[in-house]
């Protein structure tokens, strides 16, 4: 089968880092995504929105996006920040940071799950199959439960990368994918992960030296995400998905990033300019190495290879 082009986009609020210092969250950037689903449109790409508790509660957005799930030009999934998403539950502040939802206790996790399901179906009409975590957490746990929830498609797990030094609110360490698979494989009777696509590269590029040099000597992990790979990383990941043979590539954004000032990346108009500029070039690029947009949940029904 062709090669598929798949783009999650992790849809939460403006200034996540806000609630650290007791702010509200918003959701501007909800105003946003329009454009971008445009652009997405316009190279027949279908994005997969996975979507946290305060936008899905944004009446604009779960309005707009109702209407492009009932046309087919995109995918709602499930995207929980356990630290804001309804039923609360309390956990020991042993480290200052947001907690994984792997912390949570098994019947936690699954009422947290349960209820933006439910939630997202209420609001868009489709109920979600397709799942990214908050922080890119994982566990047999929450896999168990999300199977049980009737998921299909779970793209939490970045293959190849080591985030242990990201504590938790209860844990001091993060997760360790290097040595998982970077094709996608089954985790729990029917549901399948599709790993976030990631290789490691020694590439010089970029205008800072010190970077440049340190890549050169010690290499970098690339992904397809605009707000931390150049073009040129990026159409470099194209090429080496298509030389190892691989069946997918796919691209993640923040819908905070469409946004000045929505994140720590794009501060002005200017710099949401020239993202869009690189991605519209990546998008152009992957038409031409012949991979074909898809939803997740598509892409897992035909693919045959399990």
């Amino acid at each position: 089968m062709k090669k598929t082009f798949l783009i999650t986009v992790d849809t939460e609020g403006d200034n996540q880092w806000e609630i650290y210092r007791g702010g509200k969250v918003n959701t501007n950037n909800a105003r946003y995504i329009p454009r971008f689903q445009a652009l997405c449109e316009k190279y027949n790409f279908k994005p997969v929105y996975l979507i946290n508790y305060e936008m899905i509660s944004d009446d604009y957005l779960a309005a707009y996006l109702k209407e492009k799930v009932e046309w087919n030009l995109c995918e709602v999934g499930t995207h929980v920040h356990a630290w804001n998403s309804p039923p609360d539950f309390d956990l020991v502040d042993k480290y200052h940071f947001n907690p994984y939802i792997t912390e949570y206790p098994d019947s936690a996790i699954y009422e947290k799950l349960l209820f933006l399901t439910n939630l997202i179906e209420e609001k868009i009409g489709v109920r979600p199959v397709s799942h990214r975590a908050g922080r890119w957490a994982s566990s047999d746990a929450l896999f168990t439960i999300l199977a049980k929830l009737g998921y299909i498609v779970d793209c939490s797990i970045v293959s190849g990368w080591n985030m242990t030094n990201y504590p938790g609110k209860t844990v001091a360490k993060g997760f360790d994918y290097s040595n998982h698979p970077d094709d996608v494989y089954s985790v729990c009777g029917t549901l399948k992960e599709v790993p976030m696509s990631v290789h490691f590269s020694h590439t010089i590029d970029g205008k800072n030296i010190k970077n440049r040099l340190r890549n050169l000597l010690l290499g970098k992990y690339v992904w397809l995400r605009p707000a931390v790979a150049t073009l040129k990383e990026m159409k470099n990941h194209i090429d080496n998905r298509v030389a190892l043979d691989k069946d997918y590539a796919m691209f993640m954004i923040h819908s905070t990033e469409l946004m000045p000032k929505g994140s720590p990346y794009y501060k002005t108009i200017s710099d949401i300019e020239r993202q869009y500029h690189d991605i519209e070039a990546l998008f152009t690029y992957v038409r031409e190495k012949e991979f074909e947009g898809d939803l997740l949940k598509k892409f897992i029904l035909k693919y045959e290879k399990f």
